[in-house]
């Protein structure tokens, strides 16, 4: 009863707020067609300012999420909502490629600790057993982000295009970054930093949420989970979760920012609705697909999930690279893939909240999601290189999302061989 009444209070907030990040930081797929005839933007360019982004987004993410442990989720969510949605909006405006990396790189660094801030944030208010299938739930965000955002940026780039004098991919910019802003202070109206805080529960479901959260936290640290900031930096185990979810990302990435490219490829002729309905297809079926694994999930520390999700995407990219030519299968198959591929992200992050505790939690968390993330910036230049390089071979490029997932898989099967804690040797 107290876990149902903390998941209506919080999980819809949260969201809705990854929502709108995603969103912020994918609608760049949907403007490339508009930049593409303002700026001559080439497949490269597009592919290295979608990737910078992460470069900015590395580099602040375990600050921002030591900031968050010091400050509270509360302020902090909301000082990250804000600034990157101003920093979004104002992307509208820029004048040139060069102008375009330089706010890609902003935009960035603003959204540096949303992610992680979140799942630690849930660390706080879950046990294990239950938070591998609320991960699951708000990890939703990012197919429906797809989902929404596909249809909505594509009519945004027919529909408002001259409106003001303003062109439209430069909308698809402004419409975006103004719904963060709003939630930012709707997060800042309605969440509590934690149980403690939270006016809406009663005396005794804090209680039982102190002393379970409390007794989990003792379990990990005997089991020698990294007891601070620095230890994280030095435990195996740690680094090990890290390569996975680079690799994991790298396989998953370019699903988001190059599939209304390669629709637009294949389809031929298609407006920009129609690839934006036709790009929400895989990712609705995604989010269907990670609400119904969250809730099958029996043993949160097992990394069979994972693998089984990894090793279905790989099969199914291979499929998609070797049908383009026969659009209805190619379809189907990377449909599959894109629904493997997403699953593997809330399965994987039930693996590393399940090992870390204390201070090491929000270091780890964040050293986790902000190097796994520099897949952000090498996926799609990756595929934008081999794009450019081969004359536009969707099929060719999607051998970066086969062999991430690939050695992801490898990766994983090592560490789960040897998982004694280890630390580096100083």
């Amino acid at each position: 009863m107290t876990l149902r009444k903390v998941t209506r209070r919080i999980v819809p907030l949260l969201m809705l707020g990854y929502v709108v990040s995603y969103i912020d930081r994918i609608n760049i797929s949907f403007a490339k067609f508009g930049m593409e005839d303002t700026f001559g933007i080439t497949a490269t360019q597009y592919g290295f300012a979608a990737g910078i982004f992460f470069v900015g987004y590395v580099l602040a993410e375990v600050p921002s999420n030591i900031a968050l442990l010091k400050v509270g989720a509360r302020i902090w969510l909301t000082r990250i909502m804000v600034t990157w949605g101003i920093v979004a909006a104002l992307t509208a405006f820029v004048p040139n490629v060069e102008s375009l990396y330089i706010m890609r790189f902003l935009l960035g660094t603003a959204e540096a600790g949303f992610f992680p801030g979140i799942i630690l944030y849930l660390t706080r208010w879950y046990p294990n057993k239950a938070r591998t299938k609320v991960v699951a739930t708000v990890m939703m965000a990012i197919p429906l982000a797809s989902v929404i955002g596909g249809p909505l940026n594509g009519w945004i780039l027919s529909a408002f295009d001259g409106v003001a004098g303003i062109e439209g991919w430069r909308w698809v910019f402004i419409l975006g970054g103004v719904p963060a802003i709003v939630l930012g202070a709707v997060y800042f109206a309605f969440l509590a930093d934690g149980p403690a805080k939270a006016a809406w529960l009663s005396a005794e479901e804090k209680e039982w949420l102190a002393t379970t959260l409390a007794a989990e936290e003792q379990e990990r640290s005997a089991a020698g989970a990294p007891s601070g900031h620095r230890a994280v930096f030095r435990d195996r185990r740690v680094l090990g979760l890290t390569l996975v979810y680079f690799l994991l990302l790298c396989g998953a990435y370019p699903l988001t920012y190059w599939m209304p490219t390669v629709i637009k490829h294949v389809g031929g002729g298609l407006s920009s609705t129609q690839i934006g309905w036709l790009s929400a297809v895989p990712f609705l079926a995604a989010a269907v697909c990670m609400y119904v694994c969250g809730r099958l999930v029996r043993n949160e520390r097992s990394a069979v999930p994972v693998l089984v999700a990894l090793g279905v995407s790989v099969v199914t990219f291979t499929v998609t690279a070797l049908t383009l030519g026969t659009p209805a299968v190619a379809f189907a198959a990377i449909t599959v893939a894109t629904m493997a591929a997403q699953t593997a992200k809330p399965l994987f992050w039930s693996l590393p909240t399940g090992l870390l505790a204390g201070a090491g939690a929000a270091s780890g968390i964040a050293l986790i999601n902000s190097m796994g993330n520099a897949a952000g910036f090498v996926s799609p230049f990756a595929v934008g290189w081999i794009q450019d390089a081969s004359g536009g071979n969707d099929g060719l490029s999607m051998a970066v999302m086969i062999l991430a997932n690939a050695l992801a898989m490898v990766v994983i099967g090592a560490l789960w061989r040897n998982r004694a804690p280890a630390a580096v040797p100083s």
